[in-house]
């Protein structure tokens, strides 16, 4: 028995002395494939970072990795998530990140619509909110949150709510989320 472990020894340390190497290597330089986010004109790799139960140091984990576009929402967390990503950017560059969050209004659960009592003012609220845990003057992105009808996507005030937030620049781009 001692032989053969003599003999896996020889055997293994060439192996184990490869890998030592390649692991005091620096890593490879990470390569991600981009594609441009519909009509924006904003290039992005096809992996992104919903930062619902993330903290700050795992968002700036992944922004040194590469990824640069961070999805939230007024809703994740109470607030919380939001603020984590306004922490983890507050020293980068507001260009090198691409900032997505989401606005979520109340609705009715069995029609999936809008109450009467939905306006622009609470949605505009929340929105400037959310800038302020964000850190931000502006988002890259603005969702209007969990849309299940085709009815709530056209809800004449979000509609408004959203021109009136895109007409201020504190939006570039406009969107729903299903």
């Amino acid at each position: 028995k001692g032989a053969v472990g003599v003999a896996g020894m020889a055997f293994m340390a060439p192996v184990l002395e490869a890998r030592a190497q390649d692991a005091a290597a620096p890593p490879a330089e990470k390569k991600f494939i981009h594609r441009t986010l519909g009509k924006t004109g904003i290039k992005l790799p096809v992996v992104s970072m919903g930062a619902r139960r993330s903290a700050p140091e795992q968002i700036q984990t992944a922004l040194d990795a590469g990824i640069v576009h961070i999805d939230t929402a007024n809703s994740y967390g109470r607030g919380r998530h939001e603020q984590a990503v306004g922490e983890a950017i507050k020293d980068r560059p507001r260009e090198s990140v691409v900032i997505g969050t989401k606005v979520y209004m109340t609705m009715d659960q069995k029609t999936g619509l809008y109450p009467e009592d939905a306006t622009a003012e609470p949605f505009v609220e929340k929105f400037n909110t959310s800038m302020e845990r964000l850190g931000l003057d502006y988002v890259d992105i603005l969702y209007l949150h969990s849309c299940s009808t085709p009815a709530m996507v056209t809800y004449e005030p979000m509609m408004k709510a959203f021109t009136k937030v895109k007409e201020q620049g504190k939006a570039r781009f406009i969107g729903i989320s299903t």
